[in-house]
């Protein structure tokens, strides 16, 4: 029995999907919503365990994913560009809450994604740090843009000039408590410690790589790692004609490839160890995003590596004949 589940603020519609059959509920996105949901499963009367699957939707799904782990059975949160693709590849048209859950219960059936679990109290703490140190990067570039306009009010210009240094202090500050945290945890630090050996992946690097992926033991190769991220050039053309701007994958945690982003941009400038393989890559014809993105994808490699390892950085193992 699968049961394929579309999560919004305020409801959860369900849709069960056992022997060829669907059945659809509506329940109410809190505790009382899910008890309710597990009573109605076992009017089912299934002769197999159900297992659960769910878009990834920002905060709302994770109340109900830890409800349906705590209680014993298996859940999938899946990306929701996933479940859209899958949705367009069966060419339905149809985009309701109710269709959603039916889509996501006949995703699970045709691919049967990874199993979910929450992560450490530690690790969401860090996370939480780590999504309020972006939100406040964020306002500090906003501010910082409006200083670019030449003529100011002197009054504005000397508020702007403050909120820029009050944003400077609170990130300061928030980077301290990420660190303090970090050191505290036998299980983080070693971590950090072997991450902050690649040059140009800075501590917002770490934090972000740290916070927002599950553990290297978690995935099976770096291949399931740069995948879970979203990592990977997306390349349009046919025949010999018609060619598109090559792109990032937009799957993944939009925070990790911003954060990785910029890590590559350094490390492509500035990371002795990257040059002659980047610019073998350049040789071939590489465009500066394709390039990127390579770097993108080699730094979650190496990343991956070293964790799995526990072992520091070596450029051999890393470059092999390109160092």
């Amino acid at each position: 029995m699968i049961i394929g589940i579309d999560v919004s603020k305020l409801k959860i519609d369900v849709c069960c999907l056992l022997n060829g059959k669907k059945q659809s509920k509506l329940f109410k996105n809190d505790e009382s919503g899910f008890n309710e949901l597990f009573k109605w499963v076992k009017t089912l009367k299934a002769a197999e365990k159900p297992v659960f699957c769910m878009e990834a939707t920002g905060c709302y799904h994770e109340a109900l994913a830890e409800y349906i782990y705590d209680a014993g059975y298996k859940v999938s949160v899946v990306n929701p560009l996933l479940i859209k693709r899958f949705r367009e590849s069966k060419m339905v048209r149809q985009k309701t809450d109710k269709s959603d859950a039916s889509i996501i219960a006949e995703y699970y059936l045709q691919n049967e994604p990874l199993s979910w679990k929450p992560s450490p109290p530690e690790i969401k703490e860090l996370r939480d740090i780590n999504r309020h140190l972006d939100c406040l990067n964020g306002e500090l570039r906003r501010w910082t843009n409006r200083l670019e306009k030449k003529h100011h009010n002197q009054k504005v210009k000397e508020n702007i000039d403050k909120k820029i240094a009050e944003l400077k202090k609170e990130i300061k500050e928030f980077k301290e408590i990420a660190k303090s945290l970090i050191k505290s945890l036998p299980t983080l630090a070693p971590k950090a410690e072997l991450l902050d050996e690649i040059v140009g992946v800075g501590e917002m690097s770490t934090l972000t790589i740290l916070s927002e992926i599950p553990d290297v033991a978690n995935f099976a190769n770096a291949e399931q790692y740069t995948a879970f991220v979203g990592i990977t050039p997306s390349h349009y053309s046919s025949g010999t004609s018609v060619k598109g701007q090559s792109k990032i994958s937009r799957y993944g945690n939009p925070r990790i490839r911003k954060s990785l982003y910029m890590a590559a941009i350094i490390v492509k400038n500035h990371n002795p160890h990257f040059t002659k393989w980047v610019k073998k890559l350049e040789n071939k014809g590489k465009t500066p995003k394709i390039i990127i993105v390579a770097v993108m994808r080699k730094l979650l490699r190496i990343a991956y590596g070293m964790l799995k390892s526990n072992q520091q950085f070596d450029a051999k193992l890393a470059f092999g004949g390109d160092v």
